[in-house]
């Protein structure tokens, strides 16, 4: 997955506790409130619904997906299910978004993580029956204090494909501003598509979470 050229329609419904792993003890959460999704870290018994979603159509319209295979799915998970989100956190990190029923909706990851520019990129995936319920905005919110506070990062991007309206609104109300247009940014199915690019500041994030604005 790259950026987070992903659907993932949502309404703006309030906000998301992350519910961390063992090896995320002392990672920061979302203030206490009504919990709309939960994340957990992904596992390698999680590669087939993974791969589901990514097979399904809407999600691919968006995403320059590469084939993978179950096998490759679950190498990568557990091979990123040992990695500690703290400020040494280079790579990528996925989690599963779970539902208040308890049921996995989706999933999101940071990804790209530079130490040298504490900069990280988030992406999300929502299954198609659960779109439309905000869990792709709460899973955004959710993972922000794992970017900002946890892993020491002073900005967080993402891309949308121009076209991909719901999952620019996600990023929209998670607090993201759009710095621009990059055109022809990926082929997607052979057909290079244009992409807004997404960024929020710690600085902004915190003021926001205080009131203030920026």
């Amino acid at each position: 997955m790259i950026g987070s050229s992903v659907p993932g329609n949502a309404t703006a419904t309030e906000v998301a506790v992350p519910g961390a792993p063992p090896s995320d003890l002392g990672a920061a959460s979302s203030p206490a409130a009504p919990a709309l999704v939960a994340l957990r870290r992904a596992a390698p018994a999680d590669a087939n619904l993974m791969l589901a979603w990514r097979a399904e159509p809407s999600t691919r319209r968006y995403q320059p997906l590469r084939p993978l295979t179950a096998a490759d799915l679950r190498a990568r998970l557990a091979e990123q299910a040992g990695r500690v989100v703290d400020a040494r956190l280079v790579g990528d990190v996925k989690w599963i978004v779970v539902a208040a029923t308890g049921e996995p909706v989706g999933w999101i990851s940071l990804r790209d993580v530079n130490r040298e520019h504490q900069l990280g990129a988030v992406g999300y995936t929502i299954g198609e029956r659960f779109r439309g319920r905000g869990f792709a905005t709460a899973a955004v919110r959710a993972l922000l204090p794992f970017a900002f506070d946890a892993a020491d990062l002073a900005r967080v991007e993402a891309i949308a494909a121009v076209a991909n309206t719901a999952s620019r609104r996600v990023l929209e109300r998670a607090g993201f501003r759009c710095e621009g247009i990059a055109r022809a940014l990926l082929a997607i199915d052979g057909v290079r598509v244009d992409h807004a690019r997404y960024a929020l500041l710690r600085s902004d994030w915190r003021d926001a979470s205080t009131g203030k604005h920026p």
